[in-house]
């Protein structure tokens, strides 16, 4: 039997047959893997927190609009008058040249103290270094609108300690030393940035190959022109990143500008803003245009790094071959070096604490008056008990500790996830999400705030005026700290960890709860404890969006102060340095059971 054959589809059946598949319209597909799904929902938590409120202020600043109108998002609100009347007038000339003074004078002098320092106590064998490190992270932890307090009681021309033992001493006529004026406002914040400068120049002195210092040592070259041709050139990247990083926060600090600038009437961009959104009538395009100059300035800075800095082979000064650090032997000098490094400590911590103490027990109803013999009886313990009985005292130590508590904890778990996203996967657009977390670095915090105020007076979700818009700030404000932690952190957890827990059975989410997770709490506590400490100090971002009744810490202690209430501040003060200092005890003795010990 002959089999008969098919003879083949003509071309014009096959498209017959192929075009219904064709016209088939093309379904949207859900990604099913959960990384992708966890991917996308970060990357949106984190375009809401700081991408939205930036484009809702930059285009506040060219809208003629108030924040929440109708016609606030509409294209016919667009205008330059803003900017107009902000480089009008002359006032504008005048605060740049503030703020630029103040910044650039800041930077200088606590670069110089802070890295002094650093290579005391990082790179020479001078005496009691550990005592130095101590005391620069205990300094960090005294809130910044302390510290200018407490040299206001110090300097100030009437009233400040130091002028007066000064007068009684040398039998002056006036008070030798003026709080009150740009070099006060410089000293002080340079007091309280300190510790800061110590941190970042420290860590970097700390892991310089000392045998390039050692060589021109040996050649003849001096202990100062070592220092100047050799360490310091080497370590040009970290000198770039705290300069500009010291630069940011004497753009952005609000407490020593406001407290001693004004009655100075030296006013600075982050004062202005505040009087702009603060006091009747306010004017919030105003206030935009300058939370935009500002956000400029620190974007340009930043370039300006990135661009010094883009050769980053010029400055690997650790390689393959291992070396040892060595410190540089002073000899009798180590104890001039230790008699300095006291002496400045003494200056950033010692005197603001111990004035601070006195104007605690002082009684309530005298005021403050300088230390002296004759007012020791005086003494008691009023303070404390009004500052019990206080609400606003109560009120802001619960949000603050709410907020401090709270933010830490969302702000850490969210970061983990992104710092492994960015670190341990080959997900698509893992570097923007990296760039995303790491932006509000280059956002001041008065920026910030006023980005946020911003978006919701104009977006629908009703969290102005309620506690949980300064929880959203805060967890903003700090993410760019945390994710560096946490990237270094996940950086030194080896992939093979995780590969043998899932040739185990486990899945990834598993995995990672189980695995990577335990191997990070050194990183994610060291992180929280950032973010808590820095939630209780937080005042120029709050001050700008918080309401009655959500008070944190900072907004307290400044309304505390304009009310003339100096020995109820001063025993809040003390109260909030013992509730930071317990906290970061708590968390040393916790992380010490976490991490590689040795046995």
């Amino acid at each position: 039997m002959t089999k008969q054959l098919q003879s083949p589809a003509q071309p014009s059946e096959l498209r017959t047959s192929i075009e219904p598949q064709r016209r088939r319209p093309r379904r949207l597909r859900l990604p099913r893997d959960p990384r992708m799904i966890i991917f996308i929902a970060v990357a949106a938590i984190l375009v809401w927190e700081v991408a939205i409120p930036l484009a809702i202020l930059l285009w506040g600043s060219v809208s003629n609009a108030r924040p929440g109108a109708g016609e606030f998002l509409s294209i016919t609100s667009f205008t330059l008058d803003n900017f107009g009347r902000a480089f009008g007038g002359g006032r504008m000339t005048s605060v740049l040249i503030n703020t630029t003074i103040f910044a650039t004078g800041t930077a200088a002098l606590a670069f110089v103290l802070g890295t002094f320092l650093a290579w005391a106590a990082e790179r020479t064998n001078t005496p009691f270094r550990a005592f130095i490190t101590t005391m620069m992270i205990l300094r960090l932890i005294l809130p910044g609108i302390l510290t200018t307090i407490s040299w206001i009681f110090l300097a100030s021309p009437r009233i400040g300690t130091l002028n007066h033992w000064a007068m009684s001493i040398f039998g002056l006529g006036e008070p030798p030393l003026n709080i009150y004026s740009m070099a006060g406002m410089i000293w002080v914040e340079a007091m309280d940035i300190l510790p800061l400068v110590y941190l970042l120049m420290g860590a970097a002195l700390r892991s310089t190959d000392p045998s390039l210092e050692e060589a021109s040592l040996v050649s003849g070259k001096g202990l100062l022109r070592t220092t100047s041709r050799i360490t310091l050139p080497l370590i040009l990247p970290a000198i770039l990143a705290t300069i500009i990083l010291l630069i940011i926060r004497g753009i952005e600090t609000f407490e020593t500008p406001a407290l001693i600038g004004i009655p100075a009437q030296r006013f600075t961009f982050v004062v202005e803003i505040w009087r702009q959104t603060s006091t009747t009538p306010t004017d919030f395009g105003l206030a935009a245009v300058y939370a935009v100059l500002i956000l400029g300035f620190c974007w340009c800075l930043l370039w300006f790094y990135n661009r010094m800095t883009r050769h980053a082979e010029m400055f690997a000064v650790i390689t393959g071959k291992a070396f040892r650090p060595r410190r540089i032997d002073l000899g009798g000098m180590r104890w001039v070096t230790f008699g300095a490094s006291t002496f400045i400590i003494m200056l950033s911590l010692g005197l603001p604490m111990i004035i601070l103490l006195w104007a605690s027990f002082y009684p309530p109803y005298r005021g403050f008056q300088p230390i002296t013999m004759d007012a020791i009886p005086l003494l008691s313990l009023d303070n404390y008990r009004a500052m019990f009985d206080n609400d606003l005292v109560q009120r802001a130590f619960v949000n603050s500790t709410f907020l401090g508590i709270t933010s830490a904890t969302v702000c850490v778990l969210l970061i983990t996830v992104v710092a492994w996203i960015t670190v341990k996967t080959s997900i698509r657009g893992r570097k923007l999400l990296d760039h995303l977390a790491f932006a509000p670095i280059a956002i001041p915090a008065v920026t910030m705030g006023v980005a946020f105020l911003w978006l919701y007076l104009t977006v629908p979700i009703p969290v102005y005026g309620t506690i949980w818009i300064l929880l959203l700030l805060y967890i903003a404000r700090y993410t760019a700290v945390a994710m560096r932690i946490m990237s270094a952190s996940m950086t030194q957890v080896n992939d093979e960890l995780h590969e043998a827990a899932e040739v185990a059975g486990a899945s990834w989410l598993r995995s990672f709860r189980t695995v990577t997770m335990p191997l990070l709490r050194p990183g994610m506590l060291a992180a929280w404890i950032f973010v808590l400490v820095h939630a209780y100090r937080e005042l120029s971002a709050s001050l700008i969006v918080y309401s009655y009744g959500n008070e944190p810490i900072g907004v307290a202690i400044f309304d505390i102060w304009e009310n003339g209430s100096y020995g109820l501040l001063s025993a809040f003060g003390i109260l909030i340095v013992l509730a930071l200092i317990f906290f970061s005890v708590i968390a040393r003795i916790i992380s010490s059971r976490y991490g590689v010990r040795e046995e």
